[in-house]
């Protein structure tokens, strides 16, 4: 599912629906492969090579997920962030640091950024900018919960006219027509 924003694609990798508890990053290979599929690095972190790099960040991505969804939580409401969301953040975006290094490139040079972040906090840092960014330049009231009893997955409402309900049409947008239909045809005359 793409929320147009990693931060809550992130967010959307816990949800709790109709009391059951589903959780998509429960173990550090998840994690691994969370990262390669929205185009994050782990930063070479091996689960297997190292597992207490990998628990580390297996561990800071949970403290990460929550500050966010109390962010977001927060920031939907209209009330101010929590300090420990906000200092959850600025850990995860102080963590990127890069340098810039100068190099020969045949007969040019070349000037090419290099991150110098130790890992794995550096990993989540993308992560943390994108729900900075987030909290700051998007409008609170197009941050949305797909409203399906059954999902509750976060997105982002970039429609026109700023009422989108759902999640996806094709999901949970379809359900509800198809319910609603249903009661339509079950009511008497």
């Amino acid at each position: 599912m793409d929320s147009h924003n990693v931060a809550l694609d992130f967010l959307n990798t816990r949800k709790s629906v109709q009391g059951l508890r589903t959780d998509l990053i429960s173990t550090p290979e998840q994690l691994r492969k969370w990262l390669d599929r929205v185009g994050l690095d782990a930063y070479g972190i091996d689960v297997e090579i190292s597992p207490p790099a990998a628990r580390l960040l297996f561990d800071e991505t949970h403290r990460l997920r929550d500050a966010i969804h109390a962010a977001v939580e927060a920031q939907v409401r209209g009330e101010p962030v929590p300090p420990r969301s906000l200092y959850a953040l600025n850990r995860a975006l102080e963590a990127n640091r890069f340098t810039a290094q100068l190099v020969q490139s045949g007969e040019r040079l070349a000037l090419i950024e290099r991150y110098t972040a130790p890992a794995p906090l550096a990993a989540l840092s993308p992560i943390a900018l994108a729900a900075a960014t987030l909290l700051v330049e998007v409008d609170r009231r197009r941050i949305r919960r797909c409203r399906s009893d059954r999902c509750g997955l976060w997105f982002l409402d970039t429609s026109k006219n700023g009422r989108r309900r759902w999640c996806s049409m094709a999901t949970c947008g379809n359900r509800a027509k198809a319910a609603r239909h249903h009661q339509k045809q079950k009511a008497p005359p």
